[in-house]
């Protein structure tokens, strides 16, 4: 049987190092730091096609997105609250915050205990589109999750419950 030079090219890099299922295998149980890369490559097949999505589609930015995914969780927090959560710089969150505003999508209000404080709450605007978005966010999870039974899907949030709490003990280590 003759190949087309388009399979011949296929089956090629699926020979290659790092190509193909068993080269990405390799890849990711190859590197030095093979829990975090493989976290971070679920994760950004998870997070970087829905993002991309949601900015499509309702032209909001990740900043925007991921604020308004805080403030849904809880309301009356501020810039610096979600930028300790996310891990996001502040410019980029503040910023995010800004278009949030001007959209009508989120409103400040001076902390009563602190005026140097703002308080973030979400509009009625701002529940209706995370309400557009979160659906098929939700969706893309379940697809992730799949592939494991309901007792290592349960295993698997309690390690992640586990490895979150650490969070605090090891992040602002000054090793790098």
């Amino acid at each position: 049987m003759r190949l087309s030079a388009k399979s011949r090219n296929s089956a090629a890099a699926r020979n290659q190092p790092g190509q193909g299922a068993s080269g990405m295998a390799s890849v990711l149980g190859g590197t030095e730091i093979r829990i975090a890369y493989k976290m971070g490559y679920v994760l950004n097949f998870y997070r970087e096609p829905s993002f991309r999505k949601i900015e499509m589609d309702l032209g909001i930015t990740r900043p925007e997105i991921v604020t308004l995914i805080f403030l849904n969780y809880r309301e009356g927090v501020t810039a610096s609250d979600i930028c300790e959560f996310s891990g996001h710089l502040k410019a980029n969150i503040s910023r995010g915050i800004i278009l949030l505003e001007k959209k009508k999508l989120i409103r400040r209000d001076i902390d009563t205990t602190d005026n140097r404080r703002q308080q973030l709450y979400l509009t009625p605007a701002g529940r209706a589109l995370y309400a557009k978005y979160i659906p098929a966010l939700r969706k893309r999870e379940r697809a992730m999750l799949s592939c494991l039974s309901p007792s290592e899907r349960k295993q698997f949030e309690s390690l992640l419950d586990k490895l979150a709490e650490n969070v605090p003990h090891w992040s602002a280590l000054d090793e790098l």
